[in-house]
């Protein structure tokens, strides 16, 4: 009897991540919901399979979450990686494959943005500039295509001649014009409200007084005023009049959020 106790014990104490298999018809949803439980119930190495699965197949079966993958599951994962160890090593692992991956330019914007998005979770931004920097030599078209991934870092980092090669002053105002829009729209309906109303404007505020700003900088002061006369408008906020100014001056702001 105590032999076979014994040999439950060793089996149960041999279970390791690779022992968690996801279901036959795996949700994704599901998926990420439990590794989250997991981790609370310092089930780490469960959780962190989990996680692993979610983050390698979640959008196999389900596109829409790419947004959910790169932001709350690397969240979690992260927080995860703050109790377990091995979860912190895999998570470095899975970004500097994507590192190698975009490097190779290998599907360049999915890989660059797993990267960058990592990253942000480690408080790591200067890796994300230095690989631009490189496709930037190396591959000019892939840098073209990531450029709107990398920026915030590069801001971080104050590469602002390196962002002027990929300002386009027009497009990137008629973009910032239209997501604001379409916020504004959004801020109406009651399910979203006032709350989104103060994210579209910070979101507006933030993205002109960068745009303009990065425009000075790189000595192109001409349609940088051109751009916030335009910004002036469509915001009538007295703050946001000051924070123009201080862009006009060439004071790029933070990146937000």
């Amino acid at each position: 009897m105590r032999y076979a106790m014994l040999l439950v014990l060793l089996a149960a104490a041999s279970l390791n991540a690779d022992d968690w298999t996801p279901p036959e018809s795996p949700d994704p949803h599901a998926i990420l919901q439990e590794a989250h439980a997991d981790a609370r119930s310092k089930r780490y190495e469960d959780a962190l399979a989990k996680h692993v699965r979610f983050h390698e197949h979640a959008l196999e079966v389900e596109p829409a979450m790419y947004g959910v993958r790169l932001s709350f599951a690397l969240a979690y994962w992260h927080d995860l990686a703050q109790q377990y160890p091995p979860a912190l090593k895999k998570l470095k692992e899975v970004r500097d494959a994507a590192r190698l991956e975009a490097l190779a330019g290998k599907n360049v914007h999915q890989s660059f943005h797993d990267m960058e998005s990592i990253n942000a979770q480690l408080g790591e931004q200067t890796s994300t500039m230095k690989v631009f920097e490189t496709l930037d030599k190396e591959k000019p078209k892939a840098a073209e295509r990531v450029f709107s991934l990398a920026e915030s870092s590069l801001i971080r980092g104050k590469a602002y001649k390196l962002i002027g090669k990929y300002l386009s002053p027009e497009k990137d105002f008629d973009r910032i014009c239209e997501g604001y829009r379409v916020d504004k729209e959004l801020a109406a309906n009651p399910q979203f409200g006032e709350r989104h109303m103060d994210y579209a404007n910070e979101s507006f505020v933030n993205d002109s007084t960068t745009l303009v700003a990065l425009l000075v900088v790189n000595d192109r002061k001409e349609e940088a005023e051109k751009i916030a006369a335009s910004a002036r408008k469509l915001y009538d906020d007295q703050s946001f009049q000051a924070a123009l100014d201080r862009a006009l001056k060439g004071v790029v702001p933070d990146p937000w959020p």
